[in-house]
């Protein structure tokens, strides 16, 4: 049964200081614990997908640094107002630990259609952990958890 990570990126500046939106410092940090939390409890992922944004990029790397998985990749449709339904569809076929690292409303529209119900608070930097399909809450790690 693989895991699936649904993460939003980490804290980020305004476009008006930052048109890039960078991770501020506290969002790096924030991550950082994640990822490590992560790694300490033997977490094993093979591939992460990120937007290809700024802040996803950059959330995306740190956990691959700490993770270590066979693949890194920007990938289409994870932007904040994409819909949903072909990720949902790609994710049901993979069969390999995966982290997508994305945006809301994305994440938390996906996490709905997988879950059936929108049951889930995301938070900057948390990573929500699912085992499936059927695709149940395995956990949910926050900043402040880890």
């Amino acid at each position: 049964m693989p895991l699936l990570c649904l993460v939003q990126h980490g804290k980020a500046y305004p476009e008006s200081v930052d048109p890039e939106r960078s991770l501020t410092p506290e969002g790096a940090d924030e991550t950082r614990r994640v990822a490590a939390a992560l790694a300490r409890a033997g977490v094993k992922i093979a591939a992460i997908y990120h937007s290809g944004k700024k802040r996803a990029r950059q959330t995306a790397e740190i956990f691959a640094e700490a993770l270590k998985p066979a693949r890194l990749e920007e990938a289409q449709g994870l932007n904040p107002n994409d819909d949903p339904a072909p990720w949902a569809q790609r994710i049901n076929a993979i069969a390999e630990d995966t982290m997508i690292v994305g945006h809301l409303p994305h994440l938390a529209r996906l996490a709905a259609l997988l879950l059936g119900a929108d049951v889930v608070e995301f938070r900057y930097s948390a990573a929500l952990c699912l085992a499936g399909p059927p695709w149940r809450i395995r956990w949910y790690l926050t900043p402040e958890l880890a």
